[in-house]
Protein backbone atom coordinates (compact mmCIF):
# COMPACT_ATOMS: atom_id res chain seq x y z
CA UNK A 1 0.00 0.00 0.00
CA UNK A 2 1.47 3.34 -1.05
CA UNK A 3 1.97 6.29 1.23
CA UNK A 4 -0.82 8.82 1.47
CA UNK A 5 0.06 12.49 1.38
CA UNK A 6 -1.97 15.49 2.35
CA UNK A 7 -1.60 19.20 1.66
CA UNK A 8 -2.41 21.24 4.75
CA UNK A 9 -3.48 24.85 4.25
CA UNK A 10 -4.34 27.36 6.95
CA UNK A 11 -5.26 31.04 6.88
CA UNK A 12 -5.12 33.42 9.86
CA UNK A 13 -8.65 34.37 8.86
CA UNK A 14 -11.08 33.04 6.26
CA UNK A 15 -12.37 36.57 5.58
CA UNK A 16 -10.26 38.32 2.92
CA UNK A 17 -9.93 42.10 2.84
CA UNK A 18 -9.50 44.00 -0.41
CA UNK A 19 -5.95 45.31 -0.74
CA UNK A 20 -4.55 43.05 2.01
CA UNK A 21 -2.29 40.19 0.93
CA UNK A 22 -3.44 36.64 1.63
CA UNK A 23 -0.44 34.59 2.73
CA UNK A 24 -1.53 31.05 3.70
CA UNK A 25 0.48 28.57 5.72
CA UNK A 26 1.01 25.51 3.47
CA UNK A 27 2.64 22.20 4.35
CA UNK A 28 2.80 18.69 2.84
CA UNK A 29 2.88 15.70 5.22
CA UNK A 30 2.30 12.00 5.40
CA UNK A 31 -1.33 11.69 6.45
CA UNK A 32 -1.64 11.80 10.22
CA UNK A 33 1.99 12.81 10.84
CA UNK A 34 4.38 15.77 10.64
CA UNK A 35 6.82 14.02 8.29
CA UNK A 36 7.28 15.79 4.97
CA UNK A 37 8.19 14.09 1.68
CA UNK A 38 11.82 14.46 0.57
CA UNK A 39 11.16 16.07 -2.81
CA UNK A 40 8.05 17.85 -3.92
CA UNK A 41 6.81 21.05 -5.50
CA UNK A 42 3.65 23.04 -4.92
CA UNK A 43 1.39 24.59 -7.52
CA UNK A 44 -1.28 27.13 -6.67
CA UNK A 45 -4.35 28.51 -8.40
CA UNK A 46 -6.57 31.28 -7.03
CA UNK A 47 -10.13 31.66 -8.23
CA UNK A 48 -12.88 34.19 -7.74
CA UNK A 49 -16.50 33.14 -7.58
CA UNK A 50 -18.06 33.72 -10.99
CA UNK A 51 -20.87 36.29 -10.73
CA UNK A 52 -24.38 35.36 -11.76
CA UNK A 53 -24.09 37.99 -14.50
CA UNK A 54 -20.58 37.45 -15.87
CA UNK A 55 -18.82 40.14 -17.87
CA UNK A 56 -18.69 37.89 -20.91
CA UNK A 57 -21.89 35.88 -21.19
CA UNK A 58 -20.71 34.24 -24.42
CA UNK A 59 -17.67 32.75 -22.63
CA UNK A 60 -19.83 31.36 -19.85
CA UNK A 61 -22.34 29.74 -22.19
CA UNK A 62 -19.56 28.29 -24.33
CA UNK A 63 -17.84 26.95 -21.22
CA UNK A 64 -20.96 25.17 -19.95
CA UNK A 65 -21.57 23.61 -23.36
CA UNK A 66 -17.93 22.52 -23.73
CA UNK A 67 -17.75 21.07 -20.22
CA UNK A 68 -20.93 19.02 -20.67
CA UNK A 69 -19.46 17.31 -23.75
CA UNK A 70 -15.84 16.83 -22.63
CA UNK A 71 -15.43 14.49 -19.65
CA UNK A 72 -11.62 14.51 -20.11
CA UNK A 73 -11.54 17.95 -18.50
CA UNK A 74 -11.47 16.32 -15.04
CA UNK A 75 -7.76 16.47 -14.17
CA UNK A 76 -7.78 15.65 -10.43
CA UNK A 77 -8.83 12.08 -9.65
CA UNK A 78 -9.06 10.04 -6.48
CA UNK A 79 -12.38 11.58 -5.45
CA UNK A 80 -10.66 14.85 -4.46
CA UNK A 81 -12.90 17.84 -5.29
CA UNK A 82 -13.08 17.04 -8.99
CA UNK A 83 -13.01 20.07 -11.27
CA UNK A 84 -13.81 20.75 -14.89
CA UNK A 85 -11.02 22.69 -16.56
CA UNK A 86 -10.05 23.64 -20.04
CA UNK A 87 -11.72 26.82 -21.25
CA UNK A 88 -10.26 30.31 -21.25
CA UNK A 89 -12.43 33.37 -21.23
CA UNK A 90 -11.85 36.42 -23.42
CA UNK A 91 -9.15 37.64 -21.03
CA UNK A 92 -7.23 34.36 -21.12
CA UNK A 93 -8.29 33.27 -17.61
CA UNK A 94 -9.36 29.72 -16.78
CA UNK A 95 -12.93 28.98 -15.75
CA UNK A 96 -13.73 25.94 -13.58
CA UNK A 97 -16.57 24.29 -11.69
CA UNK A 98 -16.19 23.23 -8.04
CA UNK A 99 -18.13 23.13 -4.76
CA UNK A 100 -21.34 23.66 -6.70
CA UNK A 101 -20.14 27.01 -8.09
CA UNK A 102 -18.35 28.37 -11.12
CA UNK A 103 -14.98 30.07 -10.63
CA UNK A 104 -12.66 32.22 -12.73
CA UNK A 105 -8.91 32.10 -12.17
CA UNK A 106 -7.30 35.27 -10.81
CA UNK A 107 -3.83 34.16 -9.68
CA UNK A 108 -1.26 31.36 -9.74
CA UNK A 109 1.20 32.13 -6.91
CA UNK A 110 1.21 31.18 -3.26
CA UNK A 111 -0.03 34.61 -2.17
CA UNK A 112 -2.81 36.73 -3.54
CA UNK A 113 -3.99 40.29 -2.89
CA UNK A 114 -7.75 40.71 -3.41
CA UNK A 115 -8.76 43.63 -5.60
CA UNK A 116 -11.85 45.81 -5.77
CA UNK A 117 -13.23 43.37 -8.35
CA UNK A 118 -13.20 40.62 -5.70
CA UNK A 119 -15.39 42.45 -3.16
CA UNK A 120 -18.50 40.46 -2.16
CA UNK A 121 -17.18 37.34 -3.93
CA UNK A 122 -15.65 34.27 -2.29
CA UNK A 123 -12.13 33.20 -3.20
CA UNK A 124 -10.90 29.65 -3.77
CA UNK A 125 -7.32 28.42 -3.42
CA UNK A 126 -6.33 25.11 -5.01
CA UNK A 127 -2.96 23.83 -3.73
CA UNK A 128 -1.44 20.80 -5.49
CA UNK A 129 1.63 18.85 -4.33
CA UNK A 130 3.69 17.29 -7.14
CA UNK A 131 6.59 14.84 -6.71
CA UNK A 132 9.88 14.99 -8.61
CA UNK A 133 8.39 12.80 -11.35
CA UNK A 134 5.64 15.32 -12.01
CA UNK A 135 2.93 13.12 -10.48
CA UNK A 136 0.24 14.77 -8.42
CA UNK A 137 0.50 13.60 -4.80
CA UNK A 138 -2.35 15.47 -3.12
CA UNK A 139 -4.66 18.44 -3.47
CA UNK A 140 -6.25 20.87 -1.06
CA UNK A 141 -9.13 23.22 -1.82
CA UNK A 142 -9.86 26.14 0.51
CA UNK A 143 -12.84 28.45 0.01
CA UNK A 144 -13.04 31.77 1.83
CA UNK A 145 -15.99 33.85 2.85
CA UNK A 146 -16.77 36.85 0.59
CA UNK A 147 -14.10 39.53 0.29
CA UNK A 148 -14.87 42.67 2.32
CA UNK A 149 -13.93 46.26 1.60
CA UNK A 150 -10.91 47.69 3.44
CA UNK A 151 -12.33 49.70 6.37
CA UNK A 152 -11.08 53.17 7.15
CA UNK A 153 -9.00 53.36 10.36
CA UNK A 154 -10.68 54.93 13.33
CA UNK A 155 -9.15 58.31 14.26
CA UNK A 156 -7.07 58.43 17.41
CA UNK A 157 -8.31 60.59 20.27
CA UNK A 158 -5.13 62.08 21.68
CA UNK A 159 -4.82 62.97 25.35
CA UNK A 160 -2.39 65.84 25.91
CA UNK A 161 -0.09 66.02 28.94
CA UNK A 162 1.86 69.25 29.34
CA UNK A 163 4.52 68.07 31.78
CA UNK A 164 5.01 65.74 34.69
CA UNK A 165 4.02 68.49 37.12
CA UNK A 166 0.81 69.30 35.22
CA UNK A 167 -0.48 65.78 34.56
CA UNK A 168 -3.54 66.40 36.74
CA UNK A 169 -4.38 69.83 35.33
CA UNK A 170 -7.17 69.40 32.72
CA UNK A 171 -6.70 72.97 31.46
CA UNK A 172 -3.08 72.65 30.51
CA UNK A 173 -2.02 73.67 27.01
CA UNK A 174 0.65 71.81 25.09
CA UNK A 175 3.98 73.60 24.90
CA UNK A 176 4.73 74.63 21.29
CA UNK A 177 7.64 72.78 19.72
CA UNK A 178 10.81 74.83 19.70
CA UNK A 179 13.61 74.65 17.18
CA UNK A 180 15.79 72.50 19.46
CA UNK A 181 12.98 70.14 20.50
CA UNK A 182 12.35 66.71 19.01
CA UNK A 183 9.53 64.16 18.95
CA UNK A 184 9.69 60.72 20.55
CA UNK A 185 7.16 57.92 20.05
CA UNK A 186 6.85 54.78 22.20
CA UNK A 187 4.49 52.07 20.92
CA UNK A 188 3.80 48.43 21.79
CA UNK A 189 2.67 47.14 18.38
CA UNK A 190 1.48 43.66 19.57
CA UNK A 191 3.61 40.92 18.05
CA UNK A 192 1.76 38.63 15.68
CA UNK A 193 2.75 35.59 17.74
CA UNK A 194 0.54 36.82 20.61
CA UNK A 195 -2.61 37.28 18.50
CA UNK A 196 -3.29 33.53 18.32
CA UNK A 197 -3.80 33.09 22.06
CA UNK A 198 -7.53 33.86 22.00
CA UNK A 199 -7.04 36.96 24.14
CA UNK A 200 -8.60 39.28 21.54
CA UNK A 201 -12.00 37.70 20.96
CA UNK A 202 -13.55 41.19 20.78
CA UNK A 203 -11.64 41.77 17.55
CA UNK A 204 -12.49 40.04 14.23
CA UNK A 205 -9.82 37.59 13.05
CA UNK A 206 -9.19 39.44 9.79
CA UNK A 207 -8.24 42.57 11.77
CA UNK A 208 -5.64 40.60 13.74
CA UNK A 209 -3.79 39.25 10.71
CA UNK A 210 -0.30 40.65 10.31
CA UNK A 211 -0.85 41.47 6.63
CA UNK A 212 -3.71 43.77 7.65
CA UNK A 213 -2.08 45.32 10.72
CA UNK A 214 1.41 45.99 9.39
CA UNK A 215 0.38 48.64 6.87
CA UNK A 216 -1.93 50.35 9.37
CA UNK A 217 0.83 50.38 11.98
CA UNK A 218 3.36 51.80 9.54
CA UNK A 219 1.01 54.54 8.35
CA UNK A 220 0.02 55.54 11.88
CA UNK A 221 3.58 55.57 13.23
CA UNK A 222 4.83 57.66 10.33
CA UNK A 223 1.93 60.10 10.77
CA UNK A 224 3.36 61.18 14.14
CA UNK A 225 6.53 62.41 12.41
CA UNK A 226 8.74 61.42 15.36
CA UNK A 227 12.51 61.81 15.39
CA UNK A 228 12.99 58.78 17.67
CA UNK A 229 10.76 55.68 17.67
CA UNK A 230 10.78 53.09 20.46
CA UNK A 231 8.73 50.03 19.51
CA UNK A 232 8.05 46.97 21.66
CA UNK A 233 6.84 43.49 20.69
CA UNK A 234 8.51 43.72 17.29
CA UNK A 235 8.72 40.19 15.92
CA UNK A 236 12.23 39.43 14.66
CA UNK A 237 11.17 38.38 11.16
CA UNK A 238 8.91 41.42 10.86
CA UNK A 239 11.77 43.71 11.82
CA UNK A 240 14.06 42.15 9.22
CA UNK A 241 11.54 41.76 6.41
CA UNK A 242 9.35 44.83 6.90
CA UNK A 243 10.04 47.53 9.48
CA UNK A 244 13.78 47.98 8.97
CA UNK A 245 13.45 48.47 5.22
CA UNK A 246 10.22 50.50 5.32
CA UNK A 247 11.56 52.97 7.89
CA UNK A 248 14.88 53.19 6.03
CA UNK A 249 12.98 54.46 2.99
CA UNK A 250 11.89 57.54 4.97
CA UNK A 251 15.21 58.29 6.66
CA UNK A 252 15.39 56.16 9.82
CA UNK A 253 18.26 54.04 11.07
CA UNK A 254 17.44 51.10 13.33
CA UNK A 255 18.77 48.91 16.12
CA UNK A 256 17.07 45.81 17.49
CA UNK A 257 17.27 43.55 20.55
CA UNK A 258 15.59 40.16 20.61
CA UNK A 259 14.16 38.59 23.74
CA UNK A 260 16.11 35.64 25.09
CA UNK A 261 13.55 32.84 24.63
CA UNK A 262 11.73 31.80 21.48
CA UNK A 263 8.01 31.03 21.57
CA UNK A 264 6.33 28.18 19.66
CA UNK A 265 3.44 29.66 17.73
CA UNK A 266 1.55 28.55 14.62
CA UNK A 267 3.88 25.58 14.03
CA UNK A 268 7.14 27.52 14.25
CA UNK A 269 9.45 29.12 16.77
CA UNK A 270 9.36 32.91 16.74
CA UNK A 271 10.60 35.69 18.98
CA UNK A 272 9.93 39.39 19.51
CA UNK A 273 11.94 42.24 20.98
CA UNK A 274 12.52 45.99 21.15
CA UNK A 275 13.37 48.15 18.14
CA UNK A 276 14.61 51.74 18.27
CA UNK A 277 14.59 53.92 15.16
CA UNK A 278 16.00 57.42 14.78
CA UNK A 279 16.34 59.92 11.96
CA UNK A 280 19.85 59.49 10.64
CA UNK A 281 19.95 63.05 9.33
CA UNK A 282 19.55 64.33 12.89
CA UNK A 283 21.22 61.75 15.16
CA UNK A 284 24.12 59.35 15.11
CA UNK A 285 24.89 56.46 17.46
CA UNK A 286 27.64 56.96 20.03
CA UNK A 287 27.24 53.57 21.72
CA UNK A 288 24.51 51.04 22.46
CA UNK A 289 23.92 48.60 25.32
CA UNK A 290 21.75 45.50 25.48
CA UNK A 291 20.09 44.49 28.75
CA UNK A 292 18.90 40.94 29.48
CA UNK A 293 17.01 40.81 32.76
CA UNK A 294 17.40 37.04 33.19
CA UNK A 295 21.19 37.44 33.32
CA UNK A 296 20.78 40.10 36.00
CA UNK A 297 18.68 37.63 38.00
CA UNK A 298 21.32 34.89 38.17
CA UNK A 299 23.47 36.51 40.91
CA UNK A 300 20.34 37.05 43.01
CA UNK A 301 19.19 33.47 42.62
CA UNK A 302 22.62 32.08 43.45
CA UNK A 303 22.60 33.66 46.94
CA UNK A 304 19.13 32.33 47.80
CA UNK A 305 18.79 29.42 50.14
CA UNK A 306 18.69 26.09 48.24
CA UNK A 307 15.00 25.46 48.96
CA UNK A 308 14.08 28.87 47.47
CA UNK A 309 16.14 28.76 44.29
CA UNK A 310 13.59 26.95 42.17
CA UNK A 311 10.97 29.56 43.01
CA UNK A 312 13.53 32.29 42.30
CA UNK A 313 14.31 30.76 38.92
CA UNK A 314 10.64 30.54 38.04
CA UNK A 315 9.86 34.12 39.05
CA UNK A 316 12.94 36.06 37.97
CA UNK A 317 14.26 34.22 34.90
CA UNK A 318 12.10 36.07 32.40
CA UNK A 319 13.07 36.77 28.80
CA UNK A 320 12.40 40.52 28.85
CA UNK A 321 15.08 42.88 27.52
CA UNK A 322 15.99 46.53 27.18
CA UNK A 323 17.81 48.37 24.41
CA UNK A 324 19.82 51.40 25.49
CA UNK A 325 21.44 53.76 23.00
CA UNK A 326 23.32 57.04 23.37
CA UNK A 327 22.57 59.35 20.47
CA UNK A 328 24.44 62.47 19.51
CA UNK A 329 22.63 65.19 17.63
CA UNK A 330 24.27 66.30 14.42
CA UNK A 331 24.91 70.03 14.36
CA UNK A 332 23.47 70.57 10.83
CA UNK A 333 24.88 74.08 10.89
CA UNK A 334 23.28 75.04 14.22
CA UNK A 335 25.20 76.12 17.30
CA UNK A 336 24.11 74.08 20.30
CA UNK A 337 24.82 73.45 23.94
CA UNK A 338 27.18 70.48 24.32
CA UNK A 339 25.12 69.18 27.25
CA UNK A 340 22.04 69.04 25.05
CA UNK A 341 23.68 67.44 22.00
CA UNK A 342 23.67 63.93 23.49
CA UNK A 343 20.84 61.88 24.93
CA UNK A 344 20.47 58.35 26.24
CA UNK A 345 17.30 56.53 25.08
CA UNK A 346 16.26 53.35 26.89
CA UNK A 347 13.62 51.17 25.23
CA UNK A 348 12.23 48.26 27.25
CA UNK A 349 9.30 45.87 27.66
CA UNK A 350 8.78 44.83 31.27
CA UNK A 351 7.25 41.47 32.27
CA UNK A 352 3.47 41.31 32.15
CA UNK A 353 2.27 38.57 34.57
CA UNK A 354 -0.76 39.55 36.68
CA UNK A 355 0.88 38.24 39.87
CA UNK A 356 4.39 39.44 39.05
CA UNK A 357 4.59 42.89 40.63
CA UNK A 358 7.86 41.87 42.30
CA UNK A 359 9.32 40.75 38.95
CA UNK A 360 8.44 44.08 37.31
CA UNK A 361 10.00 46.00 40.19
CA UNK A 362 13.15 43.84 39.97
CA UNK A 363 13.50 44.55 36.24
CA UNK A 364 12.84 48.29 36.56
CA UNK A 365 15.26 48.68 39.48
CA UNK A 366 18.03 46.94 37.56
CA UNK A 367 17.38 49.03 34.47
CA UNK A 368 17.58 52.24 36.53
CA UNK A 369 20.79 51.10 38.22
CA UNK A 370 22.43 50.68 34.84
CA UNK A 371 21.17 54.05 33.63
CA UNK A 372 22.47 55.82 36.75
CA UNK A 373 26.00 55.13 35.55
CA UNK A 374 25.19 57.00 32.35
CA UNK A 375 23.46 59.78 34.29
CA UNK A 376 26.59 60.31 36.36
CA UNK A 377 28.39 61.33 33.16
CA UNK A 378 25.96 64.19 32.62
CA UNK A 379 23.97 62.68 29.74
CA UNK A 380 20.18 63.26 29.84
CA UNK A 381 18.15 60.05 29.98
CA UNK A 382 14.83 59.17 28.33
CA UNK A 383 13.08 55.95 29.35
CA UNK A 384 10.50 54.58 26.90
CA UNK A 385 8.64 51.31 26.85
CA UNK A 386 5.76 49.21 28.04
CA UNK A 387 6.13 48.91 31.81
CA UNK A 388 2.96 46.84 32.32
CA UNK A 389 2.47 48.82 35.52
CA UNK A 390 -0.41 51.06 36.54
CA UNK A 391 0.18 54.41 38.29
CA UNK A 392 0.82 53.86 41.97
CA UNK A 393 2.15 50.33 41.55
CA UNK A 394 5.76 49.60 42.66
CA UNK A 395 7.44 49.59 39.22
CA UNK A 396 5.69 52.79 38.14
CA UNK A 397 6.37 54.54 41.45
CA UNK A 398 10.07 53.66 41.31
CA UNK A 399 10.46 55.31 37.90
CA UNK A 400 8.38 58.32 39.02
CA UNK A 401 10.45 58.86 42.16
CA UNK A 402 13.70 58.55 40.22
CA UNK A 403 12.43 61.17 37.75
CA UNK A 404 11.58 63.53 40.58
CA UNK A 405 15.00 62.97 42.12
CA UNK A 406 16.78 63.67 38.85
CA UNK A 407 14.46 66.61 38.20
CA UNK A 408 16.18 68.58 40.95
CA UNK A 409 19.10 69.26 38.64
CA UNK A 410 18.95 72.05 36.10
CA UNK A 411 19.79 69.71 33.24
CA UNK A 412 16.98 67.26 34.04
CA UNK A 413 14.47 70.09 34.45
CA UNK A 414 15.15 70.94 30.82
CA UNK A 415 14.60 67.36 29.75
CA UNK A 416 11.46 66.66 31.78
CA UNK A 417 9.52 69.91 31.97
CA UNK A 418 9.79 71.12 28.40
CA UNK A 419 8.18 68.12 26.75
CA UNK A 420 4.57 67.90 25.62
CA UNK A 421 3.32 64.33 25.98
CA UNK A 422 0.53 62.77 23.91
CA UNK A 423 -1.22 59.48 24.61
CA UNK A 424 -3.73 57.83 22.23
CA UNK A 425 -6.82 56.16 23.63
CA UNK A 426 -6.83 52.51 22.59
CA UNK A 427 -9.96 52.56 20.46
CA UNK A 428 -8.59 51.42 17.12
CA UNK A 429 -8.96 47.97 15.60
Amino acid sequence: MGLEWEVQVRFPSDTPVAGIELNPWVRVNYKGSYVSPPNYALQFAWYREFSTLPKCVEDYVAFQDHASRDSSMTIYGGGLNQEKHGLLNSEGLKIVDGEGKTWIQVGSSRTYTPSEDDINSSLRLVSVAIDDMGIKMSINVFVTTPVIRLPRPYPRHMIVFCSLRKLRNPKCIATPFKEESFRVLSYNILADLYTVSGAYTHCPNWALTWEYRRRNLLNEILSYDADILCLQEVQSDHFKNFFESEFAKVGYSAIYKRKTKEVYSANEYVIDGCATFFRHDRFKIVIKYEVEYDKMALPVIEVLEPDKRNDGLFRLMKDNVALVVILEEKDNGRSQDAARSTICVANTHIHRGSDASDVRLFQVVNLIRGLEKIDSSGIPILICGDMNSLPGRPAHMHIYLIQMKLGNTRREKWIIKQWSLFSPASNQV
